[in-house]
């Protein structure tokens, strides 16, 4: 009797806290990501803008030191620091251009830009797919020079020092 008496003790301790949490997260704090994959493919997010046709965020940059991140459909996946950005793809319907010679690990899972360099494809052994916060589309995030604005037809992070950045999207990618 007294371990059924603990358990429902827990468990209503659990429940408690649960609720708590959830009536006090901040209305500023990001979605929380979703548990297992998103099963959804991203064919209506329509086409990616080009270099040309910046996404315009809703208002300023949210500054921060560094934030890892996912669009909303959970597709794409980005880290962002003062020393550069990178986004990797889930899910995509172009092709990379041929692995350079040198690069012998994954290639073309996403794209970089750093601080001195112009935007590449990554060559790595890891991932930052699997964000826990959502950047909503229309909303942008800044770290030093490099800012990331999420939108529905992709996401695009640049220098604002250099101009050099990358639009990433599940139909198209440009590098500038």
């Amino acid at each position: 009797m007294t371990a059924t008496r603990g358990w429902a003790g827990l468990c209503g301790a659990i429940t408690l806290t649960a609720a708590l949490a959830a009536c006090s997260a901040s209305p500023d704090a990001p979605d929380p990501v979703r548990a297992t994959a998103p099963a959804a493919s991203n064919a209506g997010l329509g086409d990616a803008p080009s270099a040309a046709a910046p996404s315009s965020p809703s208002g300023p940059p949210r500054a921060v030191t560094a934030a890892h991140f996912e669009s909303p459909s959970g597709n794409i996946s980005c880290y962002l620091d003062k020393s550069g950005v990178r986004c990797d793809i889930e899910r995509k319907t172009w092709q990379p251009p041929p692995a350079p010679g040198d690069c012998k690990l994954d290639w073309a899972a996403g794209l970089s830009v750093s601080r001195a360099d112009e935007a590449t494809f990554t060559c790595a052994g890891d991932t930052v797919l699997g964000a826990k916060d959502k950047l909503a589309y229309g909303q942008a995030l800044r770290a030093g020079d490099f800012t990331c604005t999420s939108a529905s037809t992709g996401m695009r992070c640049e220098n604002t020092d250099s101009g050099h950045g990358f639009m990433l999207a599940s139909e198209e990618y440009d590098l500038f």
